[in-house]
């Protein structure tokens, strides 16, 4: 009897490459010959704003869905290479995740930050910086000697500028302000308030503090935010200004501090750069008004695609090159 397509392409090397953030973990399983076999998606996986608890089951959820889609078993994968959140530019983290990994079954594990495998993905592993604006931002740079500098990164209480989540704080700022006749008139008033499914704005504040919204989930309203701003109102054209201000400058920093000479080159990854085109414009706008000259590129890969190259690195596997339109078709 012949076997099913997935059991016979399962027969192949196999790897599983993660991207695990905020707001979602991504899980694909990816032959060596560059074929994606299997897909799947769940919850958070930044283990320093959930609990190991939500990270594990995040991260099961993802890796089982994949495999079932390939016909695969886990002992059929033969590495397992993961950016996550909660790991940092420098690797600090990476352990506890490496047991977790290790504790389902896999023996060989990489595992990077989400901005490395993000900035593989974006510029295929050639030095510039990287702008990584979703739930949370950060900017990682890294020198044609393997140098690496991170601007930013420190989290929703007292970072994250240029991310989805401080752009919707901003929104909830400005029609507070509103609100109370203490700023200027904005629909964001409207926008939040139905979102939320709310009468009035001033029941926020029990949606936020008594029932105690996560951060991916204020995070969220910065979709209504920027259909706001889209729609011609000023007061959210600016929160989105601001926050290509945040990252231009940060990118700035990390180019200064790297030295960077001759083409300076600069990607973006996540919700806000890759789906605004009001910050990516005014991002790019001011980047080039600082550094003239500077080569401010589309992401070539999705971030979870980094984590594959980084995957078959470690392996000493060849890129697949008949492959790469393919894989450039993963979407962020």
């Amino acid at each position: 009897m012949a076997r099913p397509v997935a059991q016979t392409l399962t027969a192949m090397e196999t790897l599983l490459a993660i991207d695990g953030g905020g707001s979602r973990t991504r899980c694909l399983a990816i032959t060596r010959e560059g074929r994606v076999i299997g897909s799947a998606e769940s919850g958070a996986s930044n283990h320093l704003l959930v609990g190991i608890d939500v990270v594990e089951a995040s991260l099961d959820e993802a890796i089982n869905s994949a495999l079932a889609q390939a016909g695969a078993k886990r002992t059929e994968a033969i590495c397992v290479s993961a950016g996550l959140a909660g790991v940092d530019y420098d690797g600090n983290g990476a352990a506890e995740m490496e047991r977790l990994l290790n504790r389902f079954g896999f023996a060989h594990t990489v595992i990077n930050g989400d901005m490395v495998i993000a900035h593989v993905g974006a510029l295929g592993s050639r030095p510039g910086v990287l702008a990584l604006a979703g739930t949370g931002s950060v900017i990682l740079g890294i020198g044609p000697d393997g140098e690496r500098v991170k601007v930013g990164g420190w989290g929703p209480v007292y970072g994250d500028e240029g991310s989805a989540y401080q752009i919707a704080r901003m929104a909830l700022i400005a029609a507070a302000r509103a609100y109370d006749g203490r700023g200027p008139e904005t629909s964001l008033l409207e926008a939040i308030s139905q979102t939320l499914g709310l009468q009035d704005f001033r029941e926020t504040v029990s949606r936020i503090y008594v029932q105690k919204m996560e951060s991916r989930e204020i995070a969220e309203l910065s979709r209504v935010t920027y259909e706001t701003a889209e729609s011609g109102d000023r007061v959210a054209q600016g929160i989105f200004l601001h926050a290509a201000g945040d990252l231009a400058e940060a990118v700035g920093i990390a180019i200064r501090k790297l030295n960077l000479a001759g083409e300076r080159l600069v990607s973006y990854q996540g919700s806000i750069l890759s789906g605004c085109a009001l910050v990516r414009e005014r991002f790019s706008e001011l980047l080039q008004q600082e550094f003239p000259g500077i080569a401010i590129r589309a992401p070539r890969f999705a971030p979870v695609i980094g984590a594959y190259l980084l995957g078959c690195t470690a392996l000493g596997w060849t890129f697949p090159v008949e492959q790469e339109s393919n894989l450039r078709k993963i979407a962020v």
